[in-house]
């Protein structure tokens, strides 16, 4: 029984050498590959970020607009009431000037 525990150790320091020399380049390729999928998903994930950045942004610019619109058509409205009230009182009549 001593002997075949004595044979099994060599045979145990072959196969494992055997192993890693075998394995080894198998894991670092391994390795590399895990690597570039990571950078390419945080790449991914950089994108998806900036891409929201610059909804988020356009997102704001378009209500910027759309107050601007509103305050411009409201400025219309009061100029063309002061313009339809001075036109029915006359040119002479017009009261003090807002300007």
């Amino acid at each position: 029984m001593e002997e075949f525990f004595i044979a099994l150790v060599p045979i145990t320091l072959i196969l494992s050498a055997a192993g890693v020399l075998i394995f080894r380049p198998l894991t670092k390729r391994l390795g590399s590959v895990m690597e570039a999928n990571a950078h390419a998903r945080q790449q991914g994930v950089d994108d998806k970020l900036h891409h929201e950045h610059v909804k988020t942004l356009l997102e704001t610019q378009n209500l910027k607009i759309e107050q601007l619109e509103q305050r411009l058509e409201f400025a219309e409205s009061l100029l063309e009431a002061r313009t339809s009230a001075t036109r029915r009182v006359g040119p002479g009549r017009a009261g003090p000037s807002l300007t």
